[in-house]
Protein backbone atom coordinates (compact mmCIF):
# COMPACT_ATOMS: atom_id res chain seq x y z
CA UNK A 1 0.00 0.00 0.00
CA UNK A 2 0.86 3.65 -0.33
CA UNK A 3 0.09 6.39 2.18
CA UNK A 4 -0.18 10.15 1.82
CA UNK A 5 2.90 10.54 4.00
CA UNK A 6 5.89 10.90 1.63
CA UNK A 7 8.55 8.23 1.45
CA UNK A 8 11.95 9.85 1.62
CA UNK A 9 14.89 8.57 -0.37
CA UNK A 10 18.12 10.00 -1.65
CA UNK A 11 18.04 13.49 -3.06
CA UNK A 12 19.93 16.73 -3.45
CA UNK A 13 20.00 19.43 -0.81
CA UNK A 14 22.32 22.30 -0.04
CA UNK A 15 25.33 21.35 2.02
CA UNK A 16 24.38 21.36 5.70
CA UNK A 17 20.63 21.21 4.97
CA UNK A 18 18.30 18.23 4.97
CA UNK A 19 16.14 17.17 2.05
CA UNK A 20 12.58 18.32 2.72
CA UNK A 21 9.36 17.23 1.05
CA UNK A 22 6.28 19.31 1.94
CA UNK A 23 3.46 17.28 3.45
CA UNK A 24 0.33 17.43 5.53
CA UNK A 25 1.56 14.20 7.21
CA UNK A 26 -1.61 12.18 6.78
CA UNK A 27 -0.56 8.74 7.97
CA UNK A 28 -4.03 7.23 8.18
CA UNK A 29 -5.07 7.48 4.50
CA UNK A 30 -3.89 4.44 2.53
CA UNK A 31 -4.07 3.35 -1.09
CA UNK A 32 -4.27 -0.46 -1.22
CA UNK A 33 -3.01 -2.05 -4.41
CA UNK A 34 -2.71 -5.68 -5.40
CA UNK A 35 -0.78 -6.85 -8.41
CA UNK A 36 0.78 -9.63 -10.40
CA UNK A 37 3.59 -9.97 -12.89
CA UNK A 38 4.14 -12.49 -15.72
CA UNK A 39 7.78 -11.77 -16.55
CA UNK A 40 8.11 -14.28 -19.39
CA UNK A 41 5.20 -12.57 -21.14
CA UNK A 42 6.39 -9.08 -20.17
CA UNK A 43 2.97 -8.36 -18.66
CA UNK A 44 1.78 -7.09 -15.32
CA UNK A 45 -1.48 -6.10 -13.70
CA UNK A 46 -2.56 -4.04 -10.76
CA UNK A 47 -5.87 -3.16 -9.19
CA UNK A 48 -7.00 -0.84 -6.44
CA UNK A 49 -8.71 -2.65 -3.58
CA UNK A 50 -10.65 -1.39 -0.59
CA UNK A 51 -8.44 -3.30 1.84
CA UNK A 52 -5.20 -5.26 1.76
CA UNK A 53 -6.90 -8.46 2.87
CA UNK A 54 -8.34 -11.73 1.55
CA UNK A 55 -11.16 -9.97 -0.31
CA UNK A 56 -8.62 -7.79 -2.09
CA UNK A 57 -6.53 -10.87 -2.90
CA UNK A 58 -9.57 -12.61 -4.40
CA UNK A 59 -10.18 -9.51 -6.53
CA UNK A 60 -6.65 -9.64 -7.92
CA UNK A 61 -6.99 -13.37 -8.62
CA UNK A 62 -10.11 -12.64 -10.67
CA UNK A 63 -8.30 -9.82 -12.47
CA UNK A 64 -5.33 -12.08 -13.25
CA UNK A 65 -7.61 -14.89 -14.44
CA UNK A 66 -9.44 -12.56 -16.86
CA UNK A 67 -6.26 -10.89 -18.17
CA UNK A 68 -4.48 -14.15 -18.95
CA UNK A 69 -7.39 -16.09 -20.42
CA UNK A 70 -5.33 -18.19 -22.83
CA UNK A 71 -2.85 -19.38 -20.21
CA UNK A 72 -2.51 -21.86 -17.39
CA UNK A 73 -1.36 -19.75 -14.44
CA UNK A 74 0.92 -20.57 -11.52
CA UNK A 75 1.05 -17.68 -9.07
CA UNK A 76 3.81 -17.59 -6.46
CA UNK A 77 2.73 -15.90 -3.24
CA UNK A 78 4.08 -15.59 0.27
CA UNK A 79 2.47 -17.26 3.27
CA UNK A 80 0.32 -14.30 4.34
CA UNK A 81 -2.98 -15.33 5.91
CA UNK A 82 -5.01 -13.59 3.21
CA UNK A 83 -3.42 -15.84 0.56
CA UNK A 84 -4.98 -18.87 2.24
CA UNK A 85 -8.27 -20.09 3.65
CA UNK A 86 -11.52 -21.56 2.42
CA UNK A 87 -12.54 -18.60 0.21
CA UNK A 88 -9.22 -18.89 -1.67
CA UNK A 89 -9.58 -22.69 -1.98
CA UNK A 90 -13.13 -22.21 -3.31
CA UNK A 91 -11.89 -19.68 -5.89
CA UNK A 92 -9.20 -22.11 -7.05
CA UNK A 93 -11.75 -24.94 -7.38
CA UNK A 94 -13.90 -22.80 -9.67
CA UNK A 95 -10.99 -21.40 -11.70
CA UNK A 96 -9.09 -24.48 -12.88
CA UNK A 97 -6.42 -22.68 -14.93
CA UNK A 98 -5.00 -21.08 -11.78
CA UNK A 99 -2.91 -22.60 -9.03
CA UNK A 100 -0.99 -21.05 -6.15
CA UNK A 101 2.48 -21.88 -4.94
CA UNK A 102 3.57 -20.63 -1.53
CA UNK A 103 7.22 -19.64 -1.97
CA UNK A 104 7.99 -16.15 -0.70
CA UNK A 105 11.48 -16.07 -2.21
CA UNK A 106 9.92 -16.27 -5.69
CA UNK A 107 7.39 -13.46 -5.22
CA UNK A 108 8.53 -11.32 -8.13
CA UNK A 109 5.75 -8.79 -7.55
CA UNK A 110 7.71 -7.50 -4.54
CA UNK A 111 10.43 -6.33 -6.94
CA UNK A 112 7.79 -4.48 -8.93
CA UNK A 113 6.44 -2.72 -5.81
CA UNK A 114 9.95 -1.68 -4.75
CA UNK A 115 10.64 -0.14 -8.17
CA UNK A 116 7.23 1.58 -8.32
CA UNK A 117 7.86 3.17 -4.94
CA UNK A 118 11.27 4.38 -6.07
CA UNK A 119 10.18 5.76 -9.45
CA UNK A 120 6.71 7.04 -8.67
CA UNK A 121 6.46 8.10 -5.05
CA UNK A 122 9.86 8.63 -3.40
CA UNK A 123 10.48 12.26 -2.39
CA UNK A 124 7.04 13.33 -3.60
CA UNK A 125 3.99 14.58 -1.78
CA UNK A 126 0.51 13.72 -3.02
CA UNK A 127 -2.59 15.54 -1.92
CA UNK A 128 -4.96 12.62 -2.57
CA UNK A 129 -4.85 8.86 -2.92
CA UNK A 130 -6.23 9.27 -6.45
CA UNK A 131 -3.09 11.24 -7.36
CA UNK A 132 -0.92 8.38 -6.14
CA UNK A 133 -3.02 5.84 -8.08
CA UNK A 134 -2.75 7.90 -11.28
CA UNK A 135 1.02 8.31 -10.85
CA UNK A 136 1.58 4.60 -10.18
CA UNK A 137 -0.50 3.65 -13.23
CA UNK A 138 1.31 6.16 -15.44
CA UNK A 139 4.71 4.99 -14.22
CA UNK A 140 4.11 1.26 -14.68
CA UNK A 141 2.18 1.83 -17.91
CA UNK A 142 5.34 3.31 -19.45
CA UNK A 143 7.41 0.23 -18.63
CA UNK A 144 8.34 -2.01 -21.55
CA UNK A 145 8.10 -5.81 -21.41
CA UNK A 146 11.91 -5.86 -21.39
CA UNK A 147 12.01 -3.67 -18.30
CA UNK A 148 9.59 -5.98 -16.49
CA UNK A 149 11.83 -8.92 -17.38
CA UNK A 150 14.92 -7.08 -16.09
CA UNK A 151 13.14 -6.17 -12.85
CA UNK A 152 12.23 -9.82 -12.35
CA UNK A 153 15.74 -10.96 -13.35
CA UNK A 154 14.37 -12.87 -16.35
CA UNK A 155 16.44 -12.06 -19.44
Amino acid sequence: GFSLHPRLGFGWARRGQRLRVPTTSQHNARLNLSGWVAPLLGRRGMIRTAHGNREGFLEVLGHLYRRLQRYRITLYVDGAGWHKGEPVRQFLRTHPRLRLRYQPALNLQERIWRRVRYEATTNRWFETLDEIWDTVQRTTGAWTPEKLQRLCNVT
